[in-house]
């Protein structure tokens, strides 16, 4: 995290003025048409109409705005015989008539995946492709970017933090460390290269808190026969699930099946909790208590609140702002805070970012940053959606490390969702599995 890859992006759509060098595209004709850029990044709102990381869950603002159709037919295309057929190579017939608002963050790259490819441009550049999406939608980019490579004369350039995650589509490898691009190498060169790095085992030191009096319950989560439903489409129905203090949780299930749903519920960013038959920390949703009651026991990190993060403040005040979740309580030890802040990101391997302003880090910094607030308050419960999202290797491992460090303790309860069984750290010992309805 961090090399210059996302910077490398920009320079080659043309983001930024070159103090030295020559850049040369050789695409012909208007380079913003044969050159498209994929980010996934905070695609939820727009300029008119910023994006809040709870307005998914409000019911007003989900049918708020025009559908994906009339959005993908603003955008030209091939021809409309090209535009069905990938509509359905991308599986887009469920979602056509949905808001961009009620797309799950896989979901969403399709619509972006889709919008890039309509056109066929020559060069389409996706950074970080197949993040958060579930392995039947990974396949299927896998076999689309083969399809239109072979078809359309579409060439890929693509970022990745792992080599493991490089598709057999790709012929040629460039590494980067410091803002500087290896020599040019192909992928059977770069794998080989890659699999004699070992990865070390981590050894942490104890976590930088201070005390902090633990909430009593017995059950953090209990629900009793749970529907979900927005409109016409149910995202599930007669739920039971129970998770008992100090319990370690994977959630697991295809894109669209309800996970971040779920999740919203129990973090207390969902109004209908309110009229469900659900406790948190033994306490029944809608008894009088207020969500910074909820949220104070609770550490978050998940792709919609990423989305929804772009506050112009340095690493250290965005982990800080965990303490309050938002709510700017009175007597509150703001030096204590800072310090232990600060503490966390050096205890995570990323003191140097402290000061560094948020909107300037890597998507992969910024991730790790965010995680880092989930732990902040030493939290009872840790709800953790994708955490890992962008993050290389060696953080992944400090994280992964982490977060069993401070699940040992058997106080700590964990919800986790991931859909890269790897990922999974060591401690969970549940599974509930959601199916897309």
């Amino acid at each position: 995290n961090g090399s210059g890859k996302s910077t490398l992006i920009s320079m080659l759509a043309g983001g930024f003025y070159l103090r030295e060098g020559t850049l040369r595209h050789n695409l012909g004709g208007e380079t913003y048409k044969a050159l498209k850029v994929v980010r996934f990044n905070g695609a939820y709102g727009t300029t008119e109409f910023p994006y809040y990381y709870q307005q998914r869950w409000h019911a007003s603002e989900r049918e708020f705005g025009i559908s994906v159709r009339d959005l993908l037919a603003q955008e030209p295309a091939v021809d409309e015989k090209w535009r069905q057929e990938l509509y359905d190579l991308l599986g887009m017939g469920p979602l056509l008539d949905r808001t961009i608002m009620v797309l799950s963050s896989g979901e969403l790259r399709r619509y972006h995946l889709a919008k890039a490819l309509l056109s066929a441009p020559k060069v389409l550049v996706l950074e970080a492709p197949f993040i958060g999406l579930d392995p039947e939608t990974r396949e299927l980019l896998c076999g689309l970017m083969d399809l239109v490579s072979e078809r359309l004369g579409v060439s890929f350039i693509m970022t990745f933090t792992d080599l493991d995650m490089v598709p057999p589509l790709v012929t040629h490898v460039y590494f980067m460390k410091n803002l500087t691009c290896s020599a040019k190498m192909t992928r059977s060169e770069a794998l080989a290269l890659g699999a004699g790095r070992a990865e070390s085992c981590i050894q942490l030191p104890d976590f930088p808190f201070t005390g902090r009096r633990q909430v009593s319950y017995e059950n953090a989560v209990v629900m009793r026969n749970i529907t979900i439903a927005y409109g016409e489409r149910t995202i599930f129905s007669g739920l039971d699930w129970t998770v008992k203090r100090g319990e370690a949780w994977n959630v697991t299930g295809p894109n669209g099946s309800g996970k971040s749903t779920l999740l919203s519920l129990v973090c207390a960013d969902n109004p209908k909790a309110y009229s469900l038959d659900m406790t948190l920390f033994d306490v029944p949703r809608g008894s009088g208590e207020s969500i910074w009651d909820i949220k104070k026991h609770i550490g978050y990190l998940s792709s919609e609140m990423h989305s929804g993060f772009n506050d112009n403040i340095p690493a250290v005040e965005v982990v800080a702002g965990g303490f309050a979740d938002g709510y700017a309580g009175a007597g509150r030890d703001r030096v204590g805070e800072f310090a232990t802040s600060s503490a966390l990101l050096e205890f995570f391997g990323a003191g140097h970012l402290a000061q560094r302003l948020f909107p300037t880090l890597s998507s992969g910094e910024q991730r790790l940053v965010l995680l880092v607030r989930a732990f902040v308050k030493n939290p009872d419960l840790l709800i953790l959606d994708e955490p890992f999202q962008g993050l290389d290797s060696g953080r992944r491992s400090v994280a992964k490390a982490a977060i069993e460090r401070f699940c040992s303790d058997s106080d700590k309860t964990l919800l986790f969702v991931t859909h890269f069984p790897e990922e999974l750290p060591d401690v969970i010992d549940n599974t509930l599995e959601l199916r897309r309805n």
